[in-house]
């Protein structure tokens, strides 16, 4: 039984708009501080093709099923909601603000007067803001200052991190909202929320990239020292594969996407090594999924629905030709944006497309780096479901507003954020890009 409308201050909604699949949670702060569901729903997506919205009304419809029954889970209606999205190639800009000082000691008046002139900073007209941290202050020459109420100085500086999505994806993903009667409040991107669910504090810290593969995009986020500093987006994902075969070997999609999940593998390049201590060639003998029963061999074959058979090879290696596209093109990103290193060694994997069996040591390999499956930490109520990692993003999200203030759009917000040892990040960035 659905009980009345009510508004709780502790209690918010997150929709994750996916090209595959929505999922909505409602969620609670308990007086613990931790994070309890009390509603969630995962549906499948409509009307969204690489991320981007193509038809307005199958969206809307499907948007409205996935949060409405979300409520009658949590057993409350809600009127506002966060947003997840991969839309509008999502791009993040680092802008270094100054202003002169008429009394040489700082005092906190000066650093309001710096946050407004950093809110004023004239951004792309068809780039909209969705998210605005300030990092760093510089004193004269004198940079990485925490603090710098009481210090004298001529020139204050400071550094803010911007990220910005296409202006049209945004207003198109608020106008969905609308029509459902809901609200639109922060928003934020797939990958960088998916690492506030999955990341451990040590693997923020020490540097990490999440590697969301998704159905229809493909994005990277980049945490440092705690704090998210690189992400971006490609309009491939795990439906791109699925064509791939279905194109191949003349099947349906729906055969294809069967064969994919239930019967495709990634395979490790053959070096000397691997050679030399298994002589049935590729086949991991534990996935990232299950551990396989027997010794399959690349060289099985597999019966499709028409009868008709095929190499396990020739399967794996229209997944494997596209999972290289996109890792190419995702480390290209890196490379231009000079942040290949920047995060160190590790790669956390989320999203339905990095749970292909083998895809851990198939990109450790590929990127020279350590990859594992990211799954959703410390939350409660969900018990009951087993599969919670379609819910990753939407998890990272709730654990992001709790983090920030809630009575303002993301949109609108300068948080001034601790600095410690994070400054050191805006001059790298500032002098690398």
């Amino acid at each position: 039984m659905v009980r009345p409308k009510q508004k709780l201050n502790s209690t918010f909604a997150v929709l994750d708009l996916g090209t595959s699949k929505l999922a909505a949670i409602i969620a609670e702060t308990s007086k613990t501080g931790e994070l309890n569901i009390i509603g969630y729903a995962v549906q499948e997506s409509s009307g969204l093709r690489g991320g981007e919205i193509n038809n307005l009304e199958a969206f809307s419809t499907a948007v409205g099923h996935t949060v409405q029954m979300a409520e009658e889970k949590a057993g409350i209606t809600v009127r506002d909601i966060h947003l997840v999205c991969n839309a509008g190639r999502p791009r993040i800009q680092i802008v270094r603000s100054h202003i002169d000082l008429s009394d040489a000691k700082i005092s906190k008046r000066d650093l309001r007067r710096i946050i407004v002139k950093q809110n004023d900073i004239k951004i792309d007209e068809s780039r909209s803001v969705i998210q605005r941290e300030q990092f760093q202050y510089i004193l004269d020459n004198q940079s990485q200052v925490q603090n710098p109420v009481g210090m004298f100085a001529q020139k204050l500086s400071s550094d803010a991190l911007i990220l910005t999505i296409g202006a049209s994806a945004a207003a198109n993903m608020k106008q969905v909202l609308l029509q459902n009667h809901l609200n639109p409040g922060h928003m934020h991107q797939g990958a960088c929320m998916s690492g506030f669910s999955c990341l451990s504090e040590e693997e923020k810290e020490l540097g990490s990239i999440v590697l969301d593969i998704g159905g229809g995009t493909s994005s990277v986020a980049l945490f440092m020292e705690g704090k998210i500093i690189y992400t971006d987006t490609l309009p491939i994902g795990g439906i791109q594969v699925t064509r791939d075969i279905a194109t191949i070997l003349s099947i349906s999609i729906q055969e294809a996407e069967r064969l994919k999940v239930f019967e495709g593998a990634i395979f490790t390049p053959i070096t000397a090594q691997t050679k030399s201590n298994n002589l049935i060639s590729g086949m991991p003998s534990k996935g990232d999924n299950f551990i396989l029963s027997g010794s399959l061999s690349d060289l099985d074959t597999i019966i499709l629905s028409n009868s008709e058979q095929i190499e396990r090879h020739l399967l794996n290696s229209i997944i494997k030709t596209r999972l290289e596209e996109i890792l190419e093109k995702l480390m290209e990103k890196l490379v231009q944006a000079n942040m290949q290193h920047a995060a160190g060694n590790r790669v956390i994997l989320v999203g339905g497309t990095a749970k292909l069996t083998g895809i851990s040591e198939f990109i450790s390999t590929i990127w020279k780096k350590n990859a594992r499956l990211g799954f959703p930490k410390h939350v409660s109520g969900l018990q009951e479901r087993e599969d919670i990692d379609p819910l990753s993003a939407a998890i990272g999200m709730a654990k992001f507003i709790q983090a920030n203030p809630q009575n303002e759009p993301i949109q609108r917000q300068t948080k001034t954020l601790p600095f410690g040892r994070f400054g050191k990040i805006g001059n790298w960035i500032i002098e690398n890009i």
